[in-house]
């Protein structure tokens, strides 16, 4: 793919909106609200069904070498993970208070930067130290599965990797593993990666871009029926198998949507100048949600509704803001000097 999909571009930045909602509106409560939490979780989701799109679109129909490709994603992830980690280590030892589930520790750091997971007491789940990375180790599995398959063309690799994942998330569903590191690979949310492998194969073999207009209707109505019972399922979990494969039916339509009709849409230059940021405003937007959502709070009466749509409304600008500057001034150029080494 030599040039990008704009509308992918779109839909990236959609998915860290979602994110940065959702952490912005649960920041002020002392309890976490189960459509908040879900806000994220779908956007999330869309993350990683973009993610399965591209690296099947950007390895196009045949083999490819394994070794660029794992280079140039740890290259692309890697180094502004591990800044962002290392300050959130530095501020939790620092300045302890600044964090809701974020407690220094050193052999959480290590397993944090090593991408291995464990269980966090802090945030009482498997999340590592900086509690945002939890994806990225999801993503550096997706990329090291995927390059185990670079021998073999494009579908055969589809199909295997469906097949992979879907023995893992049964194994899950079945077992239960309660250990770390098996819990955590057994879970249903790679799935994700291999429903956006699936739609850019599609792309790739022409079948997306070709997509007929009597698919349009069917297609935006499985998104909102998707998202709808993504948010209205309610077991007592934001993260239920459920609600997953409801908010999976949205992305997929969505993305499905947003690339088989992308030469009818209007160009949002401005939404897609966000999903250039896109992962800058992901990984940064939390500090900006407790740097302008904690000073509203703490300068106003943090009980009165309109404190707290301030509050949230500053959190959300504040760290579109702060994610724009990460990337305009760290990550492109960052980014373009490590080009060289990929």
């Amino acid at each position: 793919m030599n040039a990008k999909i704009q509308s992918i571009q779109s839909l990236r930045a959609i998915a860290a909106v979602l994110v940065l909602a959702s952490h912005a509106l649960l920041y002020p409560l002392a309890e976490q609200t189960l459509a908040y939490g879900r806000l994220g979780w779908l956007g999330v989701i869309l993350f990683f069904v973009v993610s399965g799109f591209i690296m099947v679109a950007v390895t196009g129909q045949g083999g490819f070498e394994a070794g660029a490709f794992l280079r140039r994603r740890v290259l692309r992830v890697v180094p502004l993970y591990w800044g962002f980690t290392l300050l959130a280590a530095f501020l939790a030892l620092v300045l302890p208070d600044l964090f809701k589930s974020t407690v220094f520790d050193g052999q959480q750091l290590l397993l944090s930067l090593a991408f291995i997971p464990f269980y966090n007491p802090a945030s009482h789940g498997l999340h590592p130290l900086y509690k945002l990375g939890w994806t990225l180790n999801y993503e550096m599995f997706f990329y090291v599965s995927f390059a185990l398959l670079a021998v073999l063309r494009a579908r055969q690799r589809v199909m295997v990797l469906s097949v992979a994942y879907l023995g893992l998330s049964f194994t899950g569903l079945l077992l239960h593993p309660e250990s770390a590191i098996p819990a955590f690979y057994t879970s249903y949310m790679p799935l994700a990666f291999v429903a956006g492998a699936w739609l850019g194969l599609a792309h790739i073999e022409g079948r997306l871009r070709d997509m007929p207009r009597s698919m349009v209707v069917p297609l935006i109505a499985i998104a909102l029926a998707g998202v709808a019972e993504g948010f209205w399922l309610d077991r007592g979990m934001v993260e239920d198998e459920t609600a997953f494969l409801g908010f999976l039916a949205f992305a997929v339509a969505v993305t499905a949507l947003f690339v088989g009709v992308e030469a009818h849409l209007p160009r949002l230059h401005w939404l897609e100048r966000l999903g250039d940021a896109s992962y800058s405003i992901y990984l940064v937007h939390i500090f900006a949600v407790g740097a302008f959502a904690g000073f509203v709070l703490k300068l106003l009466e943090p009980e009165n509704a309109f404190v707290i749509a301030g509050a949230v409304g500053m959190a959300m600008l504040g760290g579109l803001a702060l994610g724009w500057a990460c990337y305009a001034m760290i990550e492109k150029p960052l980014t373009a000097r490590l080009r060289r080494f990929a």
